[in-house]
């Protein structure tokens, strides 16, 4: 499936294709796999040899990348109108005809080992990660993205390989154009470009639904470093496809601001006042991710030094009943409402960004356009927020982690 918008402001086209396979679609044994992949399909292919992508994009100024998640693989070129036509040769190309040679995912391994390594030195990440499987007792959202370091060290090329031409195959994917030239005629250039590629019989593993938590789960995580001990706390929550997303991301926004031009929304938040202004914890964070299935609202607090996490917790937890129990103030909604639409408006106001913003929100179901998106969050009222906030900060489905820095 091909999505295109027209954007003239400037003379340059954003190409996105996005892969239904991501941390989601592996197995214990297999965990990363799907990152480990997207490593590869920059080793060229017979036509385009390594480095071929550089070659022909990095003289014309154009930027590409790629990133896997939960859910999916994307790949962007944004590149000059002009180049258009060498972008989708290059995505419609390693489609199917990548290489994945054994010296190249020997080479690889390196990296990505150096990879997982760096993200273990943030503490933020490590307890992100134990609290996700201690969180899920079934479903693969447990296993995270970037997979065990020890699953990595003895992963195959031919599991890689056969992975590839699972998954990476034209009616397993959804391509998004965003750029200087009619929706009509983007499209139409994709697809030519694209139809030749062969489809392939996707067979989805089976998906084990995540059983409903029966009480509150904790978890300590220690590790040796000069960092700050950090609060996490997250409560099972519902899909980006659910009704409710858009006031699960209001709710967000009422806990810890929102980005976008409203500067001041963080420091007007509730857990910036109740946990920041009162000394308890140096910066607070709150996120409702939209994802294929139901995941998790996360919050986290870095603790001041001299400060217990208890009292952290404490605090945090105060605050989401206060936002249950009590009716949010106009003036406070008003802010909120800013940073929310705000935090739709001013990304989606570069191509790329655009491009990107279309894309994750139809891979994960949450809307079908973000004009779409933006009228589902510009529909909420302070009820919907209350609502959510009750549903969903409930401590029979509530993950507490703790990060205790050590010395040495």
């Amino acid at each position: 499936m091909i999505h295109a918008l027209e954007a003239r402001h400037a003379p340059v086209v954003s190409v996105w294709v996005w892969y239904n396979v991501g941390g989601r679609n592996e197995v214990p044994g297999t965990t990363g796999m799907s990152h480990f992949l997207e490593h590869m399909l920059f080793k060229g292919t017979p036509v385009h040899p390594k480095g071929d992508l550089d070659r022909l994009l990095a003289r014309y100024g154009a930027q590409w990348n790629a990133f896997t998640n939960e859910d999916v693989t994307c790949y962007f070129e944004t590149v000059p109108r002009d180049r258009y036509g060498v972008a989708l040769e290059l995505e419609a190309d390693r489609m199917r005809n990548a290489l994945i040679s054994i010296e190249e995912v020997e080479a690889e391994r390196t990296v990505i080992v150096s990879e997982r390594e760096g993200y273990e030195n943030d503490p933020s990440f490590l307890l992100g990660e134990s609290l996700q499987a201690v969180a899920f007792d079934r479903h693969p959202y447990g296993q995270g993205v970037i997979g065990s370091k020890f699953e990595i060290k003895l992963m195959t090329r031919d599991g890689l390989y056969a992975h590839y031409r699972r998954h990476y195959a034209p009616n397993n994917a959804y391509v998004v154009v965003v750029g200087d030239d009619s929706a009509e005629s983007l499209v139409e250039r994709a697809a030519r470009s694209f139809g030749a590629v062969a489809a392939e019989q996707v067979v989805a593993p089976p998906l084990a639904p995540e059983p409903p938590q029966m009480g509150e789960k904790r978890l300590v995580v220690h590790r040796a470093g000069g960092a700050l001990p950090l609060v996490q706390v997250g409560f099972h929550t519902v899909a980006a496809s659910d009704p409710r997303a858009a006031s699960l991301q209001a709710l967000g926004v009422a806990l810890a601001g929102g980005s976008g031009g409203d500067a001041a929304s963080g420091r007007s938040s509730r857990l910036y006042r109740a946990l920041v202004e009162t000394q308890l914890a140096t910066d607070v964070d709150a996120s409702f991710g939209l994802t294929k299935d139901p995941y998790l609202f996360t919050i986290e607090a870095t603790v001041r030094p001299g400060v217990t996490h208890r009292a952290v917790e404490d605090a945090l937890l105060r605050e989401l009943r206060r936002l249950a129990d009590e009716p949010i103030e106009e003036a406070e909604f008003a802010r909120v409402r800013r940073g929310l639409l705000a935090s739709v408006a001013f990304p989606s106001d570069t191509i790329t960004w655009r491009a990107f913003r279309l894309g994750s929100l139809l891979s994960s179901g949450a809307a079908s356009s973000i004009g779409a998106w933006y009228d589902a969050l510009a529909r909420v009222t302070p009820d919907d927020v209350r609502r959510a906030a009750t549903e969903t900060f409930v401590e029979r489905s509530r993950t507490v982690g703790h990060f205790i820095p050590e010395a040495g």
